[in-house]
């Protein structure tokens, strides 16, 4: 295969990751394929990177036209839910209502289940809540770099659940776009992230590879214990929570 025709199928690949995880046209003709669809989830944190570009876009806006920081931050968060039209969010919701399961098929089950329980709405609540006042107590140097640095770090540490973690088999909405992720594919859904670390102190770094390696084995190990696995919802749980991670991460060490 020539070096175009790899160009040309990497970018179809973010093509369809970008229609996948965003309520945004693609710009380019998307050609279909499993295998195309399964090797697109390497795109994720790219398109997570072009998601933080737009929602610190809506922080600087907002920002310049309040000057203030909690209605910035309020309106970053909605801009990205809007704009992902809160894909993530319900997955992480679906996630908190599989608490109310009794064993390992009772939560496969509810999670599938469009309805939203009280650990759901509870949920989601809060995690929105977390990050809206996390942005805000960001500071003002730093929080545009750190907004599309964890969009873009976030969905990494989602999508790297799949390379060790096993897919719990489970049919419904919840079926993930990929199943697997190999070694190299992960290291080019990192490669756009890197730069960004530049802006960032080495404690800053160091404290992140700890917290995100910590949480990637924890949630793997709670996974595999509660569902047998991960799920579509499991690794949009994830990325929310990562994103929070993140944020707290950073603000704690910026202190």
């Amino acid at each position: 295969m020539s070096e175009r025709t790899h160009l040309s199928a990497a970018l179809n690949e973010f093509w369809l990751a970008w229609t996948f995880l965003t309520r945004l046209p693609a710009l380019g003709k998307i050609q279909y394929s499993p295998e195309a669809l399964n090797r697109s989830a390497r795109f994720f944190p790219w398109v997570g990177l072009v998601l933080g570009l737009l929602q610190a876009l809506a922080y600087s806006l907002t920002l310049s036209l309040f000057s203030n920081v909690w209605l910035a931050a309020l309106f970053s968060v909605l801009s990205v839910v809007l704009l992902t039209g809160a894909f993530h969010e319900d997955g992480f919701a679906d996630y908190c209502d599989s608490f109310g399961g009794q064993d390992r098929a009772s939560r496969l089950k509810i999670m599938t289940d469009s309805r939203l329980g009280t650990f759901g709405v509870s949920g989601l609540f809060f995690v929105l809540a977390l990050r809206v006042a996390l942005i805000a107590a960001l500071e003002t140097e730093l929080v545009l770099i750190v907004i599309v640095l964890t969009a873009g770090l976030s969905r990494w540490a989602a999508i790297s659940l799949m390379l060790k973690t096993p897919y719990a088999k489970t049919e419904g909405k919840s079926k993930p776009l990929a199943e697997s992720i190999d070694p190299p594919a992960l290291l080019l859904a990192a490669a756009p992230l890197l730069p960004l670390l530049l802006f960032m102190e080495l404690a800053m770094i160091l404290a992140l590879i700890v917290i995100l390696a910590l949480f990637i084995v924890g949630f793997s190990a709670q996974l595999r214990q509660r569902l047998g696995g991960f799920t579509g919802d499991a690794l949009g749980a994830a990325q929310q929570i990562s994103e929070l991670l993140v944020y707290s991460c950073i603000l704690a060490v910026s202190v």
